[in-house]
């Protein structure tokens, strides 16, 4: 196997852990500013609390992201082998401006996988070739309670935090 990408764990969830850290820091900092120092005049009731609350909805959204987070990583990485089907660099509308996503549509024979690729693994990556994914598959935050008995599998499998990517043969 010719190794492409590889990263740890850590690596692979940084984006997350910085996001929980930011709105950790965020809400703390919020609450302490507006709790902790003594007011020399009187303010009214929903000026004084309102940012605490916001203070309050950032923690919230930290450990949410937390579980969320934590669920994805104890369902353990998932390795598969695939064939890349097709290579697409899609234009989208990140706010105010454009951004680009380099992506990869590959298929085991059963399902369709679309990973989110960086430009310079992107490039790496040939069409009809075949490769070995290690990843953490997403899992929602409230998945087990709202799964549905579908009788139609779904034909497109979530992915998620790419750990390695190497090339194999077909």
């Amino acid at each position: 196997m010719d190794v492409i990408y590889t990263a740890s764990p850590f690596k692979a969830f940084s984006g997350s852990l910085f996001m929980i850290g930011f709105f950790f820091v965020l809400g703390f900092g919020g609450l302490l500013l507006n709790y902790l120092p003594r007011r020399t005049r009187r303010e009214s009731f929903l000026k004084r609390h309102s940012f605490g609350c916001v203070s309050v909805l950032l923690l919230i959204f930290g450990v949410a992201t937390s579980v969320a987070t934590f669920n994805t990583y104890q369902n353990e990485d998932k390795t598969i082998s695939v064939r890349v089907i097709e290579k697409m660099e899609r234009v989208v509308k990140c706010n105010e401006s454009y951004c680009t996503e380099y992506v990869v549509e590959t298929t085991d024979g059963e399902k369709y996988y679309v990973f989110g690729l960086s430009k310079d693994t992107w490039n790496k990556m040939e069409a009809e070739a075949c490769y070995q994914f290690t990843y953490y598959p997403l899992k929602p935050l409230l998945a087990d309670y709202l799964k549905e008995e579908n009788e139609h599998p779904s034909l497109y499998e979530t992915t998620g935090y790419i750990t390695l990517i190497g090339r194999i043969g077909c």
